[in-house]
């Protein structure tokens, strides 16, 4: 399972935005891996340029379909270096990851 997936599945049965220290938390715990700072760097990068993805504002993500359409937030990094606000994107399987 990649990172980002692992990432997706833990708000998802959260169901609401999570600090990103804890989502990083429990996504390795997911995965079962340690918390290695370079490891964490990675999944925080990877779920940074994920479009699933959107940063609440005080260290808080959550995911981009519990906004409602047409809301205005906080996108993505590589929502904002496409242009991209719509929030239309759904699946953020752009570009490889690497599989943890």
């Amino acid at each position: 399972m990649r990172a980002t997936d692992a990432a997706y599945q833990v708000l998802k049965q959260h169901g609401q935005p999570l600090d990103v220290q804890d989502l990083l938390d429990e996504t390795l715990a997911l995965l079962g891996l340690d918390r290695e700072p370079k490891r964490v760097a990675q999944i925080y990068t990877e779920i940074n340029l994920d479009t699933r993805f959107t940063y609440r504002g005080s260290a808080q993500w959550g995911l981009k379909e519990w906004n409602p359409k047409g809301s205005a937030s906080k996108s993505s990094g590589r929502d904002r270096e496409r242009g991209d606000f719509s929030g239309d994107e759904e699946d953020g399987d752009e570009g490889e990851e690497e599989e943890w």
